[in-house]
C-alpha cells in the first residue's frame, strides 16, 4: 500500500487552489520525494505562482496503480496451436524477415514493421504493393490485444498475421506459390496434429500449411515486448512507497499524468497496463480518404472478422475455447461502429510517429491539440460523447506531452 504521508496526495475535498506560500512550504516538505528538481527551481515556480507539483488524491492515485504493474502476463494467442512454443518463435522470427512470403519477393514483413521504429514505419499511410489508406500500427505489445488492426477485422494475432500474407494492397502472396516455398525449404518438419500426434508436410493442404505459417509469426510477434519506462518507475514507487524513485520522474510529466488522470479523462479509454480498453470509439478523425471514399473503420471491421474464413469459428482453430470464439459469434454490426476505430496502446509513441489510423497527426503535440480542440459536432456517437474539448492553456498541453513521452523507455 502506498503511505499518503510520503507522497503529495491530497484529498477529494480539499481546497483547489493555494498560495505561492504555501505552496513553498509543501514543496520544502516534499523535497526528499523529488529530490531531482533543484532547490531554486522550485522557489522561483513557487514565487511565480506556478504549481510545479501537483497534487494527487487518493482516487488518482488508484487509477495510476491500475495502470500496471509492467509487463503484465502474455495471453496465449486463441486457437494458435504454435503460441508459446520456442521452436515456432524461431520459425517466425525467420519468416517474418523472409521477403520469400510477397509476390515477387518484394516485401517481407519486417519491410513495414521495423524494429527501431517499435517495429512500424515512420511514414503515414503503409505502403506495400500499393498504398495503404492507414497507417502501419507498431507490434509490440500486440499480443496483448483482443482484437486487431485498426478496425479489428481479425479476432486473433495468426489471422491477423494471415491478412497482410494474402492481401493485394500489402504482400498480394499467392498460396500455392508460398506453400510452395515452405515445402521446398523444409520449414516444417513436423507439424502438431490436432489429436496430439505429429503430422508431416506432406499431411496437409496448400492453405493449411499457409495458416500454420502465419500461426508461426504470430507465434514470434508475441514475443515481441516493450521495456519498462520512467512512468512504470514512477508507478511502482507509489505502489511500494519509495520516497526516492518518484523523483526522478519529471515534473512536467508528473503535471501531465495528473491532466491524463483526472480532468482530461484519458485514462477512461487508455486503461490498464497497456494503456488501452481494446474497444471502439469515435474520436472525430475525417474518414473519407479520397473523392467519394470513405474508410468505415470498425463498420468496415465486424464485416470482415464475421466472413473471416480464418476467424475463431472457422476450422483452423485448433483450440476451441468458448470465450474467444464467443467474442466472434455475438459481436453485433450497428451504423454506430461508423468511423469507430480501436484504441491505441500509448506506450512506445516515441518510436511510432506519425499517429492515428491515417497517420495524419506528425507529433504528438498535434494529437494533444487535436483531442483538446476537438469539435464535438464531428462525433457521431449516441447519447453523450466521452470526448469533450478540453481548455487547455500551452504548457497544460506540453506537460500531457512529456507524460505521454514519459510511457516510452527513457532512452527511445
Amino acid at each position: 500500500m502506498f503511505n499518503h504521508s510520503r507522497y503529495p496526495v491530497r484529498s477529494a475535498t480539499a481546497a483547489s487552489a493555494a498560495s505561492a506560500g504555501l505552496l513553498l512550504l509543501l514543496v520544502t516538505a516534499l523535497f526528499p520525494v523529488f529530490n531531482s528538481v533543484a532547490a531554486s527551481d522550485l522557489k522561483t515556480a513557487a514565487a511565480q505562482n506556478s504549481t510545479p507539483i501537483p497534487v494527487f488524491t487518493e482516487t488518482v492515485i488508484k487509477r495510476i496503480l491500475a495502470h500496471g504493474p509492467w509487463p503484465p502476463v502474455m495471453p496465449a494467442d486463441p486457437g494458435n496451436e504454435l503460441s508459446g512454443l520456442a521452436w515456432a518463435e524461431s520459425i517466425g522470427k525467420k519468416l517474418f524477415n523472409d521477403n520469400a512470403m510477397s509476390d515477387g519477393r518484394q516485401f517481407s514483413c519486417a519491410s513495414c514493421h521495423k524494429a527501431e521504429l517499435g517495429f512500424s514505419d515512420g511514414i503515414a499511410l503503409a505502403q506495400g504493393v500499393r498504398q495503404h489508406v492507414r497507417n502501419t500500427q507498431g507490434l509490440l505489445n500486440v499480443g496483448l490485444q483482443r482484437w486487431f488492426g485498426w478496425d479489428g477485422g481479425a479476432d486473433s494475432l495468426w489471422a491477423a498475421t494471415l491478412r497482410p500474407l494474402l492481401s493485394d494492397i500489402e504482400m498480394n502472396a499467392d498460396i500455392p506459390t508460398v506453400a510452395q516455398y515452405l515445402r521446398s525449404q523444409n520449414i516444417f518438419s513436423t507439424i502438431p496434429g490436432r489429436s496430439g500426434s505429429d503430422q508431416t508436410v506432406a499431411d496437409i493442404n496448400d492453405e493449411a500449411l499457409l495458416v500454420l505459417a502465419s500461426k508461426a509469426i504470430a507465434a514470434y510477434m508475441r514475443t515481441l515486448r516493450s521495456e519498462v519506462t520512467p512512468f512504470d518507475l514512477f508507478r511502482n514507487a507509489l505502489a511500494e512507497s519509495n520516497n526516492a524513485a518518484p523523483g526522478q520522474y519529471p515534473i512536467s510529466a508528473m503535471r501531465g499524468a495528473k491532466l491524463f488522470f483526472d480532468e482530461a479523462n484519458c485514462y477512461v479509454c487508455h486503461f490498464g497496463a497497456n494503456f488501452s480498453n481494446s474497444e471502439f470509439h469515435d474520436v472525430g478523425r475525417p474518414f473519407f480518404t479520397g473523392v467519394g471514399q470513405v474508410d468505415p473503420g470498425r463498420y468496415t471491421g465486424i464485416k470482415r472478422v464475421r466472413e473471416d474464413p480464418y476467424n475463431l469459428v472457422g476450422q483452423y482453430n485448433t483450440q476451441r475455447l468458448s470465450g474467444p470464439v464467443r467474442k466472434t459469434t455475438s459481436i453485433t454490426l450497428s451504423q454506430i461502429n461508423f468511423g469507430q476505430w480501436r484504441t491505441p496502446s500509448l506506450r512506445n509513441l516515441t518510436l511510432t510517429a506519425p499517429y492515428m489510423h491515417d497517420g495524419s497527426l506528425a507529433t504528438l503535440r498535434d494529437v494533444v491539440d487535436a483531442y483538446a480542440d476537438i469539435d464535438p459536432a464531428r462525433l457521431h456517437s449516441k447519447g453523450e460523447s466521452i470526448i469533450k474539448p478540453l481548455a487547455l492553456d500551452d504548457n497544460q498541453r506540453e506537460d500531457l506531452v512529456a507524460f505521454l513521452r514519459s510511457l516510452s523507455a527513457a532512452d527511445k
